[in-house]
């Protein structure tokens, strides 16, 4: 067994990352399978040792948490990101590398896949699709973890997740994959993005042929890697709420938040279309619990917009539909990407080109605004209006206009959308 002493200066031992690998694969490869589980933990501490040294400034974790990706998980082993202040308190993280970091939250079938899809089309993105899907499921809901959810946890649950949430956000955006939860990485939802569905490989397991230790390693080293050739990080997820929001960007001023609203109507007729997420005949109380859930968050991310105008923008799914280049290209110079001819291209061949819609979870549209509204021919004037007496005040602050009479409902020329000042902020 390697010595405690030989561990701890096993960084400078290391002169590069292949020599690494390759001690590595010796390592492991002279153990018999019995000893290899027990290796296997030398092995990871090494490793964690050898990129805290070499990457200092981007691993924010210490030592203490190379045993996530061990023990089942527990809130209390998580470690507080950013410098301490002089009271304890943890202060921002600063970064001089020209390194930033995107936020993209909102609610299941808001437009989140889409908006994310024109946002990542610059190369500098390293980007990662529903980081917290896993988490959700086990800590509030068996379900897909759509805003109900909140509603029906007690509020420990909820303070557990959102610190646990903001923690695991923060290790995507940071590229600390050796800090994470084993658990957190069995999530079919990053394969839905080609830069994080090397992560989700390394914890797949095939009955006839099972990863080696060895390889594992390997595969964290390259998921690793690979975020840190990305100066860019954006996490997406609809399972984020306006707390956690304010936790992280107290945390890190290099984040940027991206808070995409839509029409409740269109999200609460997708969500019953798509998920399953209720019947028609329940919809005056699920829009309830999803206007409170929508309402709380709305009041936090307005303070936010406030305290932080030029690293928070809340964003109607609508309005990027009526003018996707237009809108785009504003979205894109608040983020601080690079709006290329290239980037010009997707978004029109995706929202203009008329294409033929793919799927209920692509994002090719024929037309981006009729898509947009596509929800006014599939819902009744009777559910509509169950969920207009619901979410009233959340429409007065956004710009959303209620119905009263089928032909205002189903009658496009019928704009359900005005222009409107938020916290002083053209939505």
């Amino acid at each position: 067994m390697i010595s405690s002493a030989a561990i701890l200066h096993s960084g400078t031992a290391f002169k590069n990352t292949r020599t690494m690998e390759r001690t590595l694969h010796s390592f492991v490869a002279r153990r018999t399978w019995a000893r290899k589980c027990c290796a296997l933990l030398t092995v990871l501490v090494v490793l964690l040792v050898y990129v805290t040294l070499k990457d200092s400034s981007t691993v924010p974790f210490g030592l203490g948490t190379a045993s996530h990706l061990l023990p089942p998980h527990r809130s209390s082993d998580r470690k507080e990101l950013g410098r301490p202040g002089p009271t304890g308190s943890v202060q921002a993280v600063h970064h001089t590398d020209g390194s930033s970091k995107i936020l993209l939250m909102t609610y299941g079938r808001s437009g989140s896949t889409f908006t994310s899809d024109v946002l990542r089309q610059d190369p500098k993105v390293f980007y990662t699709f529903e980081p917290l899907f896993s988490l959700i499921r086990r800590q509030l809901t068996t379900r897909s973890g759509i805003p109900p959810a909140f509603i029906q946890a007690n509020q420990e649950a909820l303070d557990t997740f959102n610190r646990d949430a903001v923690d695991l956000v923060e290790i995507f955006l940071s590229c600390a994959f050796e800090s994470m939860n084993i658990s957190d990485i069995h999530n079919f939802q990053l394969s839905n993005s080609e830069d994080s569905r090397l992560l989700y490989s390394c914890a797949q397991r095939s009955a006839k042929k099972p990863r080696s230790p060895a390889e594992i390693v390997d595969c964290f080293l390259q998921a690793r890697r690979s975020c840190l050739s990305h100066p860019i990080k954006m996490v997406k997820t609809i399972r984020f709420r306006g707390t956690a929001a304010r936790q992280i960007l107290s945390r890190h001023d290099d984040l940027k938040v991206l808070y995409l609203i839509r029409d409740p109507r269109g999200t609460l007729s997708s969500q019953a279309r798509v998920f399953g997420a209720f019947k028609w005949e329940g919809v005056g109380n699920y829009s309830a619990d999803y206007c409170q859930v929508f309402r709380e968050d709305l009041a936090i991310m307005g303070e936010l917009l406030e305290t932080y105008p030029d690293r928070v923008k809340i964003l109607r799914y609508e309005t990027l539909a009526a003018s996707p280049l237009k809108v785009s290209e504003e979205v894109y110079t608040f983020l601080g990407l690079s709006f290329t001819s290239q980037v010009k291209a997707f978004i029109y061949n995706r929202t203009m080109a008329g294409h033929k819609p793919n799927h209920a979870y692509g994002t090719l549209r024929s037309n981006s605004t009729e898509a947009a509204y596509s929800w006014r021919s599939k819902i009744s004037l009777q559910a509509a209006q169950a969920i207009d007496g619901n979410c009233k005040d959340i429409y007065e602050a956004l710009g959303y206009v209620a119905v009263s009479t089928e032909a205002e409902l189903k009658d496009t020329d019928h704009s359900l959308l005005k222009p409107v000042l938020f916290r002083g902020h053209q939505l």
